[in-house]
């Protein structure tokens, strides 16, 4: 069973990458009555989701009949799984006073208006992932060190290489290139000096 649910109003976003949905939500797409064809696009980024989507026609017609039958998805989803996080992809601000209903309660749930909001955790890691030191920078400087004849004797002297070796890197990815060096235990630090077991 997922955590993470994701709600779709379809009728009010027209226009969701499910290929971007995180691999540990599921997906509940909401749209109406009188919709008889859903977009192509969308139908082929659904197919790799499988038994992780559901597709939900509405029953009636009527103002708000969609968004009733979102609350109540919404609800059974935290009824039977409390701890889920759950976010309604829609620019309705009518779903508003429900999640923070749904807040007061203790539950994690939240209205976006873009997918890439829906998950922010997963974004962020997205992010962190993105700007982390790519594993090749790492591996050259491994080489850069082993076949370097005068190796720095103290860590701000290695600092000091890896900054040369990386101008284009931020000196915090360069300093994490060096953290690494230790954390994989290529590099130990006795006292002020450094032994290296390249």
């Amino acid at each position: 069973m997922n955590d993470r649910v994701l709600l779709v109003d379809l009728e009010n976003v027209q226009t969701v990458n499910l290929a971007k949905v995180p691999e540990d939500a599921e997906v509940m797409v909401f749209y109406g009555l009188t919709q008889k064809k859903l977009p192509e696009e969308l139908v082929v980024q659904a197919q790799p989701l499988g038994s992780r989507l559901q597709w939900i026609k509405i029953a009636g017609q009527g103002p708000n009949a969609l968004d009733f039958h979102i609350a109540y998805y919404l609800g059974k989803t935290l009824t039977e799984r409390p701890q889920a996080h759950c976010a309604v992809l829609s620019k309705d601000k009518g779903f508003d006073p429900l999640i923070r209903h749904l807040h007061g309660l203790g539950h994690v749930c939240r209205r976006v208006a873009s997918l890439k909001d829906a998950f922010p955790a997963q974004a962020a890691q997205e992010a962190k992932a993105a700007a982390a030191t790519p594993p090749d920078d790492y591996a050259r400087l491994v080489t850069l060190l082993r076949k370097d004849k005068a190796r720095p004797i103290k860590r701000k002297g290695l600092e000091a290489k890896a900054k040369s070796w990386f101008p284009k890197r931020g000196s915090a990815e360069q300093l994490e290139l060096v953290q690494r060096l230790f954390d994989e235990k290529l590099v130990a630090e006795a006292g002020t000096a450094l032994t290296f077991r390249l």
